[in-house]
């Protein structure tokens, strides 16, 4: 089994956040990756699929200085605020086992996560759930993410601290997630294309659905020391070894590409 390479970028726009997966995601043969990342300045991320002009309101985003990006995942719109991103991209035999159909790997990282944010001090469960995927039609725009579950959530006193989203593509895969850091999440609705009531009743909904990790742990959350347990807590349940790296050199210049040369709600698809 390939060493995984653990890479944290940083803080960056979310146009350069989405090219770095991408760029990973195409070199998925040369060995598996576990990313961590921020976003400057805050962004709403769109899935692929969705048409971010008729879910998000550019207009508030912009004067609110809030980037908005296309995932090359799919998924619901998410406000990227006060969290810590996780990518991993790998072949699904990297996961040791539990990278069978999209439902395992989910699983698999999702117990990966777990493990990690309990060795913070998180209190945290993987719960199964199953629910119809609600897709944007006419001009309705799609509940936000954490107002929803997926296959594998992960959660934290029954409400949901962690949202995910994963793609196939070719022999590999892309699975990124936001852990919640705080309740900044919250204010996704101020920037949806949705009237008064709608919007009250999101808001109610991510405040009931949703946690923080500030809410799940009484030791101050520090985002190196959640990186470290993160990355002890894939060592642990994979049985694989992690070493340290950077970019390189050819990552670092089709990331710039990718990023500097196109809009980022037109950021390339990975795969079919």
């Amino acid at each position: 089994m390939a060493r995984w390479r653990v890479i944290d970028t940083g803080a960056n726009d979310g146009a350069y956040n989405m090219a770095v997966d991408q760029v990973l995601a195409q070199g998925v043969a040369k060995s598996p990756v576990l990313r961590f990342y921020d976003w400057d300045p805050p962004a709403v991320s769109c899935g692929y699929g969705q048409r971010f002009e008729r879910e998000v309101d550019s207009a508030v985003c912009s004067a609110l200085g809030i980037d908005i990006v296309r995932r090359p995942t799919g998924g619901r719109a998410v406000l990227h605020w006060e969290e810590l991103t996780y990518s991993v991209v790998c072949d699904p035999r990297d996961l040791n086992g539990g990278g069978e159909g999209v439902e395992g790997a989910h699983r698999t990282i999702a117990e990966c996560l777990a493990v990690g944010l309990r060795l913070f001090g998180a209190a945290v469960e993987v719960e199964r759930v199953r629910r119809p995927i609600e897709r944007s039609q006419g001009p309705r725009a799609t509940s936000p993410c954490f107002s929803s579950t997926a296959r594998w959530e992960l959660k934290c006193q029954g409400r949901k601290l962690v949202g995910s989203a994963q793609r196939r593509f070719r022999d590999g895969l892309l699975q990124h997630g936001s852990i919640l850091l705080g309740p900044a999440h919250e204010r996704l609705p101020e920037l949806m294309r949705i009237d008064d009531e709608r919007r009250e009743q999101w808001t109610a909904m991510l405040k009931e659905s949703s946690i923080d990790l500030g809410e799940c742990t009484t030791r101050r959350v520090s985002r190196d020391e959640l990186v470290a347990c993160l990355i002890m807590g894939f060592e642990e349940r994979l049985g694989v070894e992690t070493r340290r790296d950077e970019l390189h050199a050819d990552e670092v210049g089709r990331t710039t590409e990718f990023a500097g040369g196109q809009s980022p709600v037109a950021l390339e698809e990975v795969g079919a």
